[in-house]
């Protein structure tokens, strides 16, 4: 099997809903509105209000409220505000997979820490469009559930193999299955129609220096996927900064000291937009003590 036929197979089981289809078919479209988008969104009721919360919330940090998909559109751009439906459809639509495989809770409450962390490291290198950073860290390792879905007995046998580090992970999939779970992330957000550079980061993200394209990206993404590892493994976050790559250094620009404020300021923004994807009885982790 490969990546792309694994894909297919797994379409009718998170299928996207109707809204993403056609705000995707919109976006390719030559001419349209901020007003139409704003229309189509707003047609599901539960995700334009989850959209409306997670604009609100601190990680955007706006001056005035937003009250209208349109308007949130015209704020942060019709991709941007397109990629943030794809990542917050994608909590709802993977269900089914084994729960001996992955806590989903847990799964999502890493991937958005990700994208928080990376959204906030971004700023710090004024990145246009920060909040590309935030839906890059959520879908960063989506991979990893379109392969529990379809393959849980190999996915058994790659857990084992790890014994839950990370770092070997993509090294045992390519033993077992022939790819990693970048290639099928890359293979699904291509399906998607997402930006290049979200599909292109996601292939990457666990080997920053093997690319050649959107390298600063890659590099944050890397950055922001280790440091959200420690979050959730009660590790300090200064310890792990000796498993970064010179080249994320390198690319973007940060020094080590820089982190701390970042993971301060980390918890609470984390906790708010888990309450926007998961609902509110999900509550984050207490924060370990700096």
């Amino acid at each position: 099997m490969t990546p792309q036929q694994l894909v297919i197979e797994i379409e009718s089981l998170v299928s996207l809903p109707d809204v993403c289809v056609k705000v995707n078919r919109l976006i390719d479209a030559p001419n349209y509105s901020a007003a139409t988008l704003g229309e189509i969104i707003s047609q599901d009721t539960d995700l334009s209000a989850r959209l409306l919360r997670l604009v609100n919330s601190a990680f955007f940090n706006l001056k005035a409220p937003v009250e209208t998909i349109s308007r949130a559109v015209t704020i942060i751009g019709t991709s941007e505000l397109r990629d943030l439906v794809m990542a917050t459809t994608a909590a709802r639509i993977f269900t089914g997979i084994p729960g001996d495989l992955v806590d989903m809770t847990e799964y999502w409450r890493y991937s958005i820490t990700a994208g928080v962390i990376a959204g906030e490291l971004a700023k710090r290198c004024n990145v246009l469009h920060s909040e590309r950073l935030f839906v890059m860290g959520v879908l960063h390792d989506i991979g990893r559930l379109a392969i529990y879905l379809k393959m849980p007995q190999e996915s058994r046998d790659i857990l084992l193999i790890t014994g839950g580090d990370d770092t070997l992970l993509p090294d045992a999939e390519n033993d077992v299955l022939g790819f990693t779970h970048m290639d099928v992330g890359e293979a699904l957000l291509r399906k998607w129609k997402l930006p290049e550079s979200i599909v292109s980061v996601v292939a990457h993200h666990h080997r920053p220096a093997s690319t050649q394209v959107f390298q600063l990206e890659t590099s944050l993404i890397s950055l922001a996927a280790l440091l959200a590892y420690a979050e959730i493994s009660g590790v300090e976050w200064y310890e792990t900064v000796e498993l970064v790559e010179p080249v994320v250094w390198k690319q973007t620009g940060l020094e080590p000291e820089q982190l701390e404020a970042v993971m301060e300021q980390m918890p609470h923004k984390v906790g708010e937009i888990m309450d926007v994807v998961l609902g509110p009885k999900v509550r984050p982790l207490k924060s370990q003590p700096h």
